[in-house]
């Protein structure tokens, strides 16, 4: 019933993405949970185990919203195909940007170290040198301005 398009390719990719909705869903479920905190409880003593939390309304709700987005980061980033045209169809779209962009990555050159270090010297004069220009040009423009009497 379920099959993994192109299984194996751009598996970096798929795995950065489903971590990043992962944290995405969990901070989410985190704040839906502080936003509904204040639910009842289901019956007066319910606690969760390991973690000791009074089972409530709003942590059902945050942990069923966690599993909802889970199970879509799930289809869109593994796509499996499940049958529902669209949702196959969403899901090879998404895992064909992601297996074209980890090939990109891949012929990209990356500079070594030196050449790295000398942009960034490069980089850092240049902003230097242009916020004292800004900085010389403001003192001008602000000196003939009191000397005309404006400022």
């Amino acid at each position: 019933m379920f099959a993994i398009y192109k299984k194996g390719q751009g598996a970096s990719a798929r795995i950065s993405v489903g971590v990043a909705l992962g944290l995405i869903a969990f901070f989410s479920a985190c704040a839906l949970h502080g936003a509904l905190i204040n639910l009842p409880v289901f019956y007066e003593g319910a606690r969760v185990p390991l973690v000791n939390l009074p089972l409530s309304w709003g942590l059902v709700s945050a942990f069923v919203f966690f599993l909802l987005c889970a199970a879509f980061a799930a289809l869109l980033v593994g796509c499996f195909e499940v049958g529902v045209a669209k949702v196959d169809n969403l899901g090879k779209g998404v895992v064909s940007f992601l297996i074209d962009t980890q090939a990109e990555l891949n012929k990209v050159s990356w500079p070594s170290r030196a050449e790295l270090v000398g942009s960034t010297v490069v980089v850092i004069i240049c902003a230097v040198i242009l916020g004292a220009y800004i900085f010389g040009i403001d003192r001008l423009v602000t000196t003939v301005m009191k000397s005309i009497g404006i400022l």
